[in-house]
Protein backbone atom coordinates (compact mmCIF):
# COMPACT_ATOMS: atom_id res chain seq x y z
CA UNK A 1 0.00 0.00 0.00
CA UNK A 2 1.67 3.16 -1.09
CA UNK A 3 1.69 5.62 2.03
CA UNK A 4 -0.26 8.25 0.93
CA UNK A 5 -3.57 6.04 0.11
CA UNK A 6 -6.43 5.80 2.52
CA UNK A 7 -7.55 2.34 3.13
CA UNK A 8 -11.50 2.37 4.74
CA UNK A 9 -11.02 6.00 5.36
CA UNK A 10 -8.09 4.80 7.94
CA UNK A 11 -4.91 6.70 7.16
CA UNK A 12 -1.40 4.88 6.45
CA UNK A 13 0.50 3.43 9.91
CA UNK A 14 3.58 4.27 10.44
CA UNK A 15 4.94 0.66 9.37
CA UNK A 16 3.23 1.54 6.02
CA UNK A 17 4.82 5.00 5.68
CA UNK A 18 8.58 2.75 7.12
CA UNK A 19 7.65 0.46 3.89
CA UNK A 20 7.21 3.15 1.42
CA UNK A 21 10.36 5.20 2.68
CA UNK A 22 12.18 2.13 2.13
CA UNK A 23 10.79 2.02 -1.62
CA UNK A 24 11.40 5.18 -2.17
CA UNK A 25 15.17 5.19 -0.84
CA UNK A 26 15.60 1.96 -2.84
CA UNK A 27 16.38 3.62 -6.31
CA UNK A 28 19.00 5.92 -4.52
CA UNK A 29 21.20 2.88 -2.66
CA UNK A 30 21.34 1.49 -6.17
CA UNK A 31 23.31 4.51 -6.90
CA UNK A 32 25.24 4.73 -3.65
CA UNK A 33 26.47 1.75 -3.80
CA UNK A 34 28.82 1.39 -6.57
CA UNK A 35 29.54 5.28 -5.76
CA UNK A 36 30.89 4.24 -2.15
CA UNK A 37 32.19 1.30 -3.41
CA UNK A 38 34.68 3.64 -5.24
CA UNK A 39 35.07 6.23 -2.22
CA UNK A 40 35.79 2.86 -0.17
CA UNK A 41 38.79 1.78 -2.34
CA UNK A 42 40.11 5.65 -2.99
CA UNK A 43 39.92 6.08 0.71
CA UNK A 44 41.85 3.37 1.48
CA UNK A 45 44.82 3.97 -1.18
CA UNK A 46 45.14 7.18 -0.12
CA UNK A 47 46.27 5.72 3.57
CA UNK A 48 42.69 6.43 5.28
CA UNK A 49 41.71 3.46 7.53
CA UNK A 50 39.18 1.35 6.32
CA UNK A 51 36.97 1.29 9.36
CA UNK A 52 37.92 5.54 9.85
CA UNK A 53 36.68 5.46 5.77
CA UNK A 54 33.41 3.72 7.36
CA UNK A 55 32.98 6.33 9.89
CA UNK A 56 33.63 8.82 7.75
CA UNK A 57 30.89 7.58 5.82
CA UNK A 58 28.36 7.12 8.80
CA UNK A 59 28.79 10.40 10.34
CA UNK A 60 29.73 13.02 7.24
CA UNK A 61 28.30 11.11 4.79
CA UNK A 62 29.17 13.81 2.15
CA UNK A 63 29.31 12.65 -1.62
CA UNK A 64 31.69 14.49 -3.61
CA UNK A 65 33.19 16.04 -0.10
CA UNK A 66 34.06 12.92 0.89
CA UNK A 67 36.19 11.67 -2.20
CA UNK A 68 37.75 15.55 -2.27
CA UNK A 69 38.70 14.71 1.44
CA UNK A 70 40.19 11.34 0.76
CA UNK A 71 42.64 12.68 -2.32
CA UNK A 72 43.30 15.81 -0.33
CA UNK A 73 44.36 13.44 2.77
CA UNK A 74 46.77 11.39 0.32
CA UNK A 75 48.48 14.41 -0.79
CA UNK A 76 49.41 15.50 2.41
CA UNK A 77 46.87 18.26 2.98
CA UNK A 78 46.50 20.11 6.66
CA UNK A 79 43.38 18.89 8.20
CA UNK A 80 42.01 22.99 8.48
CA UNK A 81 42.42 22.73 4.53
CA UNK A 82 39.99 19.57 4.20
CA UNK A 83 37.46 20.53 6.40
CA UNK A 84 37.06 24.28 4.78
CA UNK A 85 37.30 22.76 1.67
CA UNK A 86 34.63 20.44 2.81
CA UNK A 87 32.34 22.97 3.90
CA UNK A 88 32.18 25.32 0.86
CA UNK A 89 31.60 21.97 -1.20
CA UNK A 90 28.65 21.23 0.84
CA UNK A 91 26.96 24.88 1.65
CA UNK A 92 24.42 23.69 -1.44
CA UNK A 93 23.06 21.63 1.47
CA UNK A 94 21.62 24.98 3.10
CA UNK A 95 19.72 26.41 0.23
CA UNK A 96 18.26 22.60 -0.04
CA UNK A 97 17.27 22.18 4.10
CA UNK A 98 15.67 26.37 3.86
CA UNK A 99 13.88 24.55 0.22
CA UNK A 100 12.30 22.37 2.22
CA UNK A 101 11.73 23.94 5.87
CA UNK A 102 8.22 25.02 5.21
CA UNK A 103 7.24 21.48 4.38
CA UNK A 104 9.23 20.03 8.00
CA UNK A 105 7.72 22.90 9.80
CA UNK A 106 5.68 20.31 11.70
CA UNK A 107 8.80 18.27 12.83
CA UNK A 108 10.62 18.83 16.32
CA UNK A 109 13.89 20.55 16.45
CA UNK A 110 15.65 17.61 17.16
CA UNK A 111 13.85 15.42 13.90
CA UNK A 112 14.43 18.97 11.62
CA UNK A 113 18.25 17.99 13.16
CA UNK A 114 18.83 14.90 12.08
CA UNK A 115 16.85 15.34 8.76
CA UNK A 116 19.62 18.16 8.20
CA UNK A 117 22.30 15.73 8.60
CA UNK A 118 20.94 13.16 6.37
CA UNK A 119 20.65 15.61 3.31
CA UNK A 120 22.15 14.33 -0.03
CA UNK A 121 21.05 15.94 -3.79
CA UNK A 122 19.50 13.12 -4.30
CA UNK A 123 17.45 13.01 -0.88
CA UNK A 124 16.65 16.23 -1.66
CA UNK A 125 14.96 15.53 -5.02
CA UNK A 126 13.03 12.67 -3.68
CA UNK A 127 11.30 14.66 -0.91
CA UNK A 128 11.43 17.87 -3.24
CA UNK A 129 8.68 15.48 -5.05
CA UNK A 130 6.82 14.73 -2.50
CA UNK A 131 6.53 18.22 -1.37
CA UNK A 132 5.27 19.72 -4.92
CA UNK A 133 2.80 16.36 -4.95
CA UNK A 134 1.29 18.30 -1.50
CA UNK A 135 2.17 15.29 0.98
CA UNK A 136 1.74 15.70 4.43
CA UNK A 137 5.74 14.89 5.65
CA UNK A 138 5.34 12.15 7.74
CA UNK A 139 8.62 11.38 9.61
CA UNK A 140 8.57 7.67 9.39
CA UNK A 141 8.07 7.55 5.88
CA UNK A 142 10.77 10.67 5.59
CA UNK A 143 13.53 8.74 7.93
CA UNK A 144 13.02 5.90 5.96
CA UNK A 145 13.99 7.29 2.63
CA UNK A 146 16.62 8.93 4.62
CA UNK A 147 18.23 5.80 6.57
CA UNK A 148 17.89 3.64 3.44
CA UNK A 149 19.96 5.63 1.56
CA UNK A 150 21.95 6.01 3.94
CA UNK A 151 22.42 2.58 4.34
CA UNK A 152 23.14 2.38 0.40
CA UNK A 153 26.04 4.38 1.15
CA UNK A 154 27.71 3.21 4.01
CA UNK A 155 27.74 -0.52 2.75
CA UNK A 156 29.27 0.58 -0.21
CA UNK A 157 32.16 2.12 1.54
CA UNK A 158 32.45 -1.22 3.71
CA UNK A 159 32.67 -3.49 0.46
CA UNK A 160 35.28 -0.74 -0.66
CA UNK A 161 36.87 -0.75 1.88
CA UNK A 162 37.77 -4.47 2.05
CA UNK A 163 38.47 -4.58 -1.49
CA UNK A 164 40.69 -1.58 -1.45
CA UNK A 165 43.81 -3.34 -1.40
CA UNK A 166 43.07 -5.63 -4.15
CA UNK A 167 41.98 -2.91 -6.66
CA UNK A 168 45.22 -0.26 -8.23
CA UNK A 169 42.58 2.32 -9.49
CA UNK A 170 38.56 1.84 -9.47
CA UNK A 171 37.98 4.62 -12.09
CA UNK A 172 38.54 1.10 -14.46
CA UNK A 173 35.29 -0.10 -13.11
CA UNK A 174 33.06 2.42 -14.93
CA UNK A 175 31.29 3.16 -11.17
CA UNK A 176 31.52 7.26 -11.66
CA UNK A 177 28.41 6.97 -14.26
CA UNK A 178 25.96 5.76 -11.73
CA UNK A 179 25.55 9.35 -9.76
CA UNK A 180 25.12 11.57 -12.75
CA UNK A 181 22.74 8.90 -14.30
CA UNK A 182 20.41 8.54 -10.97
CA UNK A 183 20.52 12.16 -10.59
CA UNK A 184 19.25 13.06 -14.29
CA UNK A 185 16.24 9.77 -13.33
CA UNK A 186 15.52 11.91 -10.03
CA UNK A 187 14.93 15.20 -11.90
CA UNK A 188 12.97 14.46 -14.72
CA UNK A 189 9.71 13.64 -13.12
CA UNK A 190 10.02 17.08 -11.28
CA UNK A 191 10.04 18.99 -14.95
CA UNK A 192 6.29 18.64 -14.68
CA UNK A 193 5.78 21.70 -16.13
CA UNK A 194 7.41 24.11 -18.99
CA UNK A 195 8.81 26.83 -15.96
CA UNK A 196 10.04 23.99 -14.27
CA UNK A 197 12.24 22.63 -16.96
CA UNK A 198 12.92 25.97 -17.90
CA UNK A 199 14.95 26.72 -14.51
CA UNK A 200 16.36 23.22 -14.48
CA UNK A 201 17.96 23.62 -17.87
CA UNK A 202 18.76 27.03 -16.68
CA UNK A 203 20.51 26.02 -13.60
CA UNK A 204 22.06 22.96 -15.29
CA UNK A 205 23.20 25.40 -17.91
CA UNK A 206 25.06 27.86 -15.53
CA UNK A 207 26.72 25.16 -13.39
CA UNK A 208 28.72 24.00 -16.47
CA UNK A 209 29.73 27.37 -17.56
CA UNK A 210 30.74 28.92 -13.96
CA UNK A 211 32.93 25.39 -14.06
CA UNK A 212 34.04 26.31 -17.14
CA UNK A 213 35.19 29.64 -16.07
CA UNK A 214 36.97 28.34 -13.36
CA UNK A 215 34.90 28.56 -10.28
CA UNK A 216 35.47 25.68 -8.73
CA UNK A 217 32.39 23.86 -6.26
CA UNK A 218 31.11 27.54 -6.38
CA UNK A 219 29.41 27.01 -9.69
CA UNK A 220 26.65 25.02 -7.78
CA UNK A 221 26.49 27.28 -5.31
CA UNK A 222 25.90 30.06 -7.93
CA UNK A 223 23.62 28.20 -10.09
CA UNK A 224 21.23 27.53 -7.52
CA UNK A 225 21.18 31.51 -6.23
CA UNK A 226 20.34 32.34 -9.38
CA UNK A 227 18.34 29.14 -11.11
CA UNK A 228 15.69 29.86 -7.43
CA UNK A 229 15.84 33.72 -7.84
CA UNK A 230 14.85 33.33 -11.40
CA UNK A 231 12.11 30.51 -10.71
CA UNK A 232 10.52 33.05 -8.01
CA UNK A 233 10.36 35.64 -9.92
CA UNK A 234 9.11 33.91 -12.68
CA UNK A 235 6.19 31.88 -9.87
CA UNK A 236 5.09 35.87 -8.55
CA UNK A 237 4.83 37.27 -12.07
CA UNK A 238 2.86 34.36 -13.48
CA UNK A 239 0.75 34.26 -10.35
CA UNK A 240 0.15 37.98 -10.84
CA UNK A 241 -1.11 37.22 -14.92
Amino acid sequence: MEATSLSAGVGPTAFDDMRAGIRRGFPIVLGYLPLGFAFGVLAVQNGIPGYAAVLMSILVFAGSGQFIAAAMWGAGAAPWAIIFTNLIINLRYLFMCAALAPWLSRFSRLQQVLFGYEITDEIFAVHSSAMHRHETARAPLVFAVNLTAHSGWVGGTLLGAVSGSLLADPRHLGLDFALPAMFFALLVPLCLTRLRLLVALLAGGLSVGFALLGTGSWNVILATLIGASVATWLTRNEDKA
